[in-house]
C-alpha cells in the first residue's frame, strides 16, 4: 500500500477514534536528541542590544513612529522620563524579550519553553504538535504571544501572533499589531543563530528582519530579578525629570 494511503487510513481511524488528528512535520531530533541539543546551560546573546544601541539601529519606521522615536531619544538625553516598559515596570514581551542577555530552554513532549532573563523573567511556550493559531476574534493578546513551530529541516520556523500593543520592538518604540517570525538553526554545536522578522503595518514602513546569535554558557541557568523594586522610589517631576529617593524606610521595629 502506498504511503499516502496509509497516512490517509490512520488519519481516518483516529478521527473515528475520536482523536484529535495534528499534522506536525516531523523534527529532525528524537525527543532526547531535542533534549541534548538545545537544553542544559543558557543561550547567551553574543551581541546584546544596550539602551544606546537601542536608539542608533535603522528602523524601517513610517514617518510618524520616526518622528516619535527621536522625540524619546531628546528626552532621554535632556535626563527626562521616557515611558518604556522599564519605566512602567511592564514586561517587555515579545520581540524585545528576546533580545535581552540570554535564555534558557526547556524541552516537553509538544511544545519548547524560553525562559529568558534580563528586565525581568519572561517565558515564551513554543508549540510543535502541529496546532494552528487560535482565530483571531478569539485570541486573547499576551506579553509573549502565541508561537506556534514548524520544522523546516534542521531550522524551527517560529511564528507569533497576538501579541499586546503595548510590546516593545525596541527600547521605546512599541508594536501595534506584530507579527514576529523566528528561524532558528544550530550553526554550531554550542552556537544558535536566530533570523527574526517582524511586521507590523502601524509602526513600520516594511517588515524589520536582524540575525541574533546565542552560544551555550553550560551550566547556567535563568533566576528572576525585582529590578522593578526599585521603582517604588522612582518620582518624576513636572518637567519629566526622574530622581530617586533613596531615604531609608522607618525600622518596623521601632528602632
Amino acid at each position: 500500500m502506498a504511503r499516502s494511503s496509509q497516512a490517509l487510513l490512520i488519519a481516518l481511524a483516529l478521527t473515528v477514534a475520536g482523536a484529535p488528528v495534528l499534522a506536525a512535520p516531523a523534527a529532525p531530533y528524537s525527543q532526547d536528541q531535542l533534549f541534548r541539543e538545545f537544553s542544559g546551560g543558557l543561550w547567551r546573546n553574543m551581541n546584546p542590544i544596550s539602551i544606546e544601541k537601542f536608539e542608533t539601529v535603522t528602523l524601517p519606521l513610517t514617518p510618524e513612529w520616526r518622528t516619535k522615536k527621536e522625540e524619546q531619544i531628546k528626552r532621554r538625553a535632556e535626563g527626562k522620563q521616557v515611558f518604556t516598559s522599564d519605566s512602567r515596570c511592564i514586561p517587555a514581551g515579545m520581540p524585545r524579550m528576546m533580545l535581552n542577555a540570554a535564555f534558557e530552554v526547556l524541552v516537553r513532549p509538544n511544545s519548547i519553553a524560553l525562559i529568558t532573563g534580563g528586565g525581568g523573567m519572561q517565558i515564551r511556550n513554543i508549540w510543535t504538535d502541529g496546532r494552528k493559531h487560535t482565530p483571531v476574534d478569539d485570541l486573547f493578546e499576551t506579553f509573549s504571544g502565541e508561537p506556534i513551530g514548524t520544522w523546516e529541516g534542521d531550522t524551527l520556523v517560529v511564528t507569533t501572533i497576538g501579541l499586546r500593543p503595548s510590546n516593545e520592538i525596541l527600547y521605546g518604540v512599541q508594536g501595534h499589531a506584530m507579527t514576529v517570525t523566528e528561524r532558528f538553526r544550530k550553526t554550531e554545536p554550542d552556537v544558535l543563530e536566530v533570523k527574526t522578522t517582524v511586521m507590523d503595518p502601524v509602526v513600520f514602513a516594511t517588515p524589520w528582519s536582524f540575525t541574533t546569535n546565542y552560544k551555550r554558557q553550560l551550566g547556567g541557568a535563568i533566576t528572576e530579578n525585582n529590578y522593578c523594586v526599585a521603582a517604588l522610589d522612582r518620582s518624576v517631576n513636572q518637567d519629566g525629570v526622574e530622581t530617586m529617593d533613596l531615604t531609608p524606610p522607618p525600622d518596623p521595629r521601632g528602632k
